[in-house]
């Protein structure tokens, strides 16, 4: 008897075993694959990193100044050496970006000036870090400016030189900025940056203030609102405020710009007369000829009725002798070819001249570009040739 219960009893515990190892092994299965998904899950994916630049070079020529490896030539900034093989900007773009955050570096080195940075070298033209939740972005760090048309890569823009415009605006800010963009016809951007323009912080002046509002009803018309205001001398003594309105129509082969500036500044205490001010409009036209065939033109005005925002010592490059507190206009004309030899690799020529004036005697209306002599010139004439390639 007790040798049949113990046979039914092990026969019982084969059976069990049976029974419950396959629901063991489900089980243990079954954590065996969560587990992977849950340290997956704890453990956010690297960042996607991207690397692009560009390489800009050029030979240029000034026809009223021609002396070799000298500097000066009217409103173009980063090709402003003649005779001279020269580089003209040289940039590298990280981004790193992980989920709705970012992070953008820019180092350039430029054989001209990126205003308050010092060249030649490299600098940190862009340092920020970007956050991107749905219909808002925010940046904190350094960026380039939001006002102008023009921007510094030359490859981004139809002409090869930057307009005299260009040179009457920051390049670059040390702040914060809030996007807003509830569609893809309309978004506004305000900004608070550190002091003066090109972020001087060896002053406590107080804070810069900027606004961007951009509206595309189509793929044809494009309208941009633009504005900064920047205390200048002191607090509560002077401020800047300029305001920019920028329309585009691209209607095919042909495309058109339209931009113009209003600047004026408040008058410091103690000071009579009218406050500074400045008046500039570029108009800018690009025609595809073929695919890799395009001409841009660019006519542009500029009317500084002070000469507080030119000279001497401004931002657009005159001959320094050039008489400050005089009323002070200049006209630009510029005429780029372009040819793609392939989509990263183009090649420019153009031909450029800028007239000018300043001053209410005849010697000051004509000694506003430097030539090399004791005269100076009322005009200037350049040539560049150029080739960039952008990767």
């Amino acid at each position: 008897m007790r040798k049949t219960i113990k046979l039914f009893s092990w026969l019982a515990s084969i059976a069990l075993s049976g029974a419950v190892a396959p629901a063991l092994a489900q089980t243990a299965a079954a954590t065996a694959a969560a587990t992977p998904a849950a340290t997956a899950a704890a453990t956010p994916a690297a960042p996607t990193v991207t690397v692009d630049g560009m390489v800009d070079a050029y030979y240029g020529y000034n026809f009223t100044y021609p002396a070799a490896f000298t500097t000066g030539k009217a409103g173009d900034f980063y090709n402003g050496v003649a005779n001279s093989f020269t580089l003209g900007l040289a940039e590298a773009k990280l981004t790193a970006t992980q989920g709705q955050a970012s992070g953008h570096l820019v180092l350039a080195d430029s054989n001209g000036t990126i205003s308050g940075l010092a060249s030649p070298g490299i600098d940190v033209l862009q340092g920020y870090v970007s956050y991107n939740p749905g219909q808002w972005t925010i940046n904190a760090g350094r960026f380039v400016a939001w006002m102008g048309y023009e921007v510094i890569e030359s490859t981004s823009n139809w002409n090869y030189s930057h307009s005299l415009l260009f040179g009457e605006l920051p390049f670059w800010h040390d702040g914060v900025s809030v996007n807003y963009a509830p569609s893809t016809i309309f978004n506004a951007t305000v900004y608070d940056t550190d002091t003066d323009w090109n972020s001087d912080t060896s002053t406590t002046w107080g804070k810069t203030w900027g606004l961007e509002v951009a509206i595309t009803p189509n793929s044809m018309w494009g309208i941009t609102l633009n504005g900064i205001m920047t205390p200048i001398g002191g607090v509560g003594t002077q401020s800047n405020m300029t305001g920019e309105a920028i329309i585009t129509y691209k209607p095919s082969a042909w495309n058109f710009a339209l931009d113009a500036q209003y600047g004026t500044n408040t008058i410091a205490s103690g000071v009579t007369g009218p406050a500074p001010s400045l008046f500039g409009v570029a108009l800018y036209g690009h025609y595809q000829i073929q695919s890799d065939w395009a001409a841009a033109l660019r006519l542009e005005y500029l009317s500084d009725p002070k000469n507080d925002y030119t000279a001497p010592g401004g931002t657009v490059l005159y001959d320094n002798s050039l008489p400050a507190g005089d009323s002070f206009s200049a006209t630009e004309v510029t005429l780029t070819i372009e040819h793609d030899f392939t989509t990263n690799l183009i090649a420019r020529a153009e031909g450029r001249i800028d007239i000018a004036n300043s001053g209410s005697s005849a010697t000051d209306a004509s000694d506003v570009f430097a030539t090399g002599t004791s005269t100076g010139s009322s005009s200037n004439v350049t040539g560049t040739a150029s080739m960039a390639f952008t990767f």
